[in-house]
């Protein structure tokens, strides 16, 4: 089994291995390479999944013929078989972008901009049964920049997902996700991360978590959701130094739009200071970390 994608390449053997022994997981996290092959690469894998001789060689692997979820006769291709085909039904329709069984969702490009709506209109049709295909297949581009609860609203259906749903999902890295979405998802790498806008990137990456961090700091949240919202800076030091600068502006800010949050806010602002001097003397990043979830149980 051969997949007609280049952007594919890298992870090729893996998916194949996936799709002849039919262990694919529900949910694939596509990261690394740059946000166009990103998205290139979910979109064949789209692609690939609808296509009416995938349905074929995995029901049936050797012989002419295989039988999809309905009963429907396919034509199981050779064993190196390119997907998509490109000829049949399924993968006409999903060429032209009208395929009813595939889903496609994307944020507005900015840092948290995939909002909780998306996911929730998501949901609500995952529940149903494929139109055509053997699979329903939802793409979610750029699911880093999903909001805390979108991300929270997904984890419901990656939890419990229909036999018939496959999710791929798009990020740079998955650090940049709740470790309780990533832990749900099976991440596959492209290769070496490359941005074509790398400044930008970073700056929307330190710019969320630094927002993430500063509502549970400000909301005394359990100890366990505290530790959650530091979860990206483990093994990046140079992420959380970039950080606690972003943290305190975003402290700041957030004092006046609620003038009452000011005595807390000032507290935390103080005990940061600490961690950023500690992290100026190469302080361990473990203990850095648990004292800053720390600072929110005070």
């Amino acid at each position: 089994m051969r997949f007609a994608s280049p952007a594919l390449e890298p992870i090729a053997d893996l998916l194949a291995a996936m799709l002849e022994s039919n262990t694919l997981p529900h949910a694939l996290l596509l990261e690394g390479a740059s946000e166009a092959l990103r998205k290139e690469a979910a979109a064949a894998l789209a692609r690939a999944l609808l296509c009416g001789k995938e349905s074929g060689i995995r029901n049936q692997g050797s012989g002419d013929y295989g039988v999809s979820l309905f009963g429907e006769e396919v034509f199981a291709a050779p064993q190196d078989a390119s997907l998509p085909c490109e000829n049949c039904s399924h993968c006409k329709k999903s060429a032209q972008g009208i395929h009813p069984d595939l889903f496609l969702l994307e944020g507005g490009g900015g840092s948290r901009s995939f909002h909780i709506d998306a996911v929730r209109g998501m949901r609500q049709s995952a529940y149903t049964l494929p139109n055509e295909a053997e699979y329903k297949i939802y793409v979610l581009i750029a699911a880093h920049t999903m909001t805390v609860e979108a991300q929270n609203a997904l984890l419901k259906l990656l939890e419990e997902p229909p036999d018939y749903v496959r999710i791929i999902l798009t990020a740079p890295n998955q650090r940049q996700l709740l470790p309780t979405v990533i832990s749900r998802a099976t991440a596959l790498s492209l290769g070496e991360l490359f941005s074509e806008n790398a400044d930008a990137e970073r700056e929307a990456l330190v710019t969320a978590a630094a927002r993430h961090l500063a509502a549970a700091l400000l909301a005394k949240k359990t100890p366990y959701a505290l530790l959650e919202a530091t979860a990206p800076f483990e093994g990046d030091k140079e992420l959380l130094r970039e950080t606690l600068p972003a943290l305190k502006k975003e402290l700041h800010g957030a004092v006046v739009k609620n003038p009452g949050l000011a005595a807390r806010a000032l507290k935390l602002i103080d005990g940061l200071a600490s961690l950023e001097y500690a992290l100026e003397r190469n302080a361990n990043l473990n203990l850095t970390i648990t004292q800053l979830a720390y600072l929110g149980v005070r």
